[in-house]
């Protein structure tokens, strides 16, 4: 496994993201995005909510950050949203009690043994701290203090007294989940039905690491799919249930280590997914990963093994991608029954059924919830060109996610080719064209510049282009050049 993501050197050099209040000596876990970071982030959200949300009809809210802890106690988080922790004997260093121990069997090759920590409890993972001799990153010591459950949740205090004790939220369903009824009651909607939320949440991490992988600010993208569990979907707005079902993805089910490449109908008749809904997820998070540019060899799809499955579902199946830390998690998707609405229901008091084709229903849940963070660096990470030829590395995306369309540049610091130049980049942004302007350097390393970004195209205003207005248009896929009117770029 190597230290770095191999999209690093870019990465810092470009400010595609770093470290948040880097000057002074910062808390770890928090990321600031730069200019470039936060357009090819954007793009990304903009991809997610255009397949996600609007082609399945699906409706789009944005709910509070502080959630009241009475919310947090009936969904179970204030009792049991906890990772395992230990400490350093020797330099008082936290720890992901898990996080360490599969890193010392990956070091060693040990793929089974790796694989066995997500069963491990709290009294096994001791075990293995106790007998293993893993060194402390920190010091190289290797006594550990108990290991024991620790609750990520970040707590806070409303009003002026702080009487009324409350939380940043840790996952954006909730909110969603609270305000069903009432969206359901206001949009004249029936099952099934589509709630999504993108937002930023919150969880004490004991060590984040690795970038953007292990963040305490992250940013959630979630749809909750209501639905009626005697209903047969035919379809998903846009998509045919047919073209749905007939998706081949590569799927690891439970019980096996195998990779397979099978259809989500073929994991519908084995049992590996439970409904025609949540096959719908899957595919819909396949279709996001192709057209934002991911190789199909890059990801797959896990059953969870089940002591990693909540005891209230019903089917669970994370999208795993692969990085320069090895696989990781993006998204996790889950058959909630009607676990959630009956908890919040019951601590409530609340009636928070619904009236669906004439019958009265306590909706059952499908959830897609994909980190934000997470899908930028997984895909900056695949990203990258190592070219030789050109002498620079570059990032190879595609446009629907690339931070700017089209880099426009005066061959040479000529009053008339700057004027000509920055008049076209003025005419671009007027039509809402995605592009940037830069003089500085030579063409040479401003076309570096473009590429190690992924800019699919640099205009450049030559001599000729004072004569017919055309100018050269450079590809970033093989540097190869072709002369086009102005007036052709101008179309939005």
């Amino acid at each position: 496994m190597k230290k770095e993501s191999k999209a690093w050197d870019i990465v810092a050099r470009r400010g595609i993201y770093f470290q948040a209040f880097g000057i002074y000596e910062s808390i770890a876990g928090f990321y600031d995005y730069g200019p470039v970071g936060f357009r090819i982030r954007k793009n990304l959200e903009n991809l997610w909510r255009s397949i996600v949300v609007r082609r399945t009809g699906s409706l789009e809210i944005d709910a509070t950050k502080v959630v009241s802890e009475v919310v947090l106690k009936a969904s179970g988080h204030v009792a049991t949203f906890a990772d395992f922790i230990t400490i350093c004997d020797t330099c008082k260093t936290s720890y992901r009690a898990d996080k360490i121990v599969e890193a010392y069997y990956e070091s060693k090759g040990m793929q089974k043994e790796f694989d066995s920590v997500k069963k491990m409890n709290a009294a096994a993972l001791q075990s293995a701290l106790d007998t293993l001799g893993i060194k402390c990153a920190a010091c190289g010591g290797i006594k550990y203090s108990k290991v024991e459950p620790f609750n990520m949740l970040f707590k806070t205090q409303v009003g002026p007294y702080g009487r009324d004790p409350a939380y940043l939220r840790p996952e954006t369903p909730q909110g969603i989940f609270i305000d069903f009824c009432h969206i359901f009651k206001t949009n004249s909607v029936k099952l099934p039905v589509g709630i999504c939320q993108i937002g930023v949440v919150f969880r004490n991490e004991i060590s984040p690491r690795q970038q953007l992988v292990r963040l305490r600010e992250i940013t959630q993208m979630d749809l909750e799919l209501f639905i009626d569990p005697d209903e047969d979907p035919k379809d998903l707005l846009e998509f045919d249930m047919n073209e749905i079902l007939n998706t081949k993805v590569n799927f690891i089910r439970r019980g096996t280590d195998n990779e397979e490449k099978l259809t989500l109908k073929e994991l519908l008749e084995k049992g590996s997914i439970p409904n025609k809904y949540f096959a719908s997820l899957l595919f819909l998070e396949d279709r996001l990963l192709s057209v934002a540019g991911f190789d199909p060899s890059t990801y797959r799809f896990r059953e969870l093994n089940l002591e990693e499955l909540p005891f209230y579902s019903k089917g669970n199946v994370d999208l795993e991608v692969k990085t320069s830390y090895g696989y990781i998690e993006l998204a996790g998707n889950a058959y909630r029954t009607d676990y959630d609405l009956s908890s919040h229901a019951k601590m409530s008091g609340k009636d928070l059924s619904v009236i669906n084709n004439e019958k009265k229903i306590v909706p059952h849940i499908v959830e897609a919830s994909m980190g934000l963070d997470r899908l930028v660096f997984s895909l900056l990470d695949n990203s990258v060109v190592e070219d030789k030829e050109r002498g620079w590395d570059w990032l190879k995306l595609k446009e629907s996610v690339a931070p700017y369309k089209y880099g426009i540049f005066p061959l040479q610091k000529d009053d008339k080719l700057i004027e000509k130049a920055k008049t076209l980049y003025r005419s671009m942004l007027e039509k809402n064209i995605d592009c940037f302007y830069s003089e500085t350097a030579s063409i040479g390393k401003r076309y570096a510049r473009a590429d190690e970004i992924g800019v699919p195209y640099a205009i450049t205003i030559d001599y000729q282009t004072m004569e017919d207005n055309t100018v050269t248009v450079r590809s970033i896929k093989d540097a190869s050049q072709l002369r086009k009117p102005i007036n052709e770029l101008l179309v939005a």
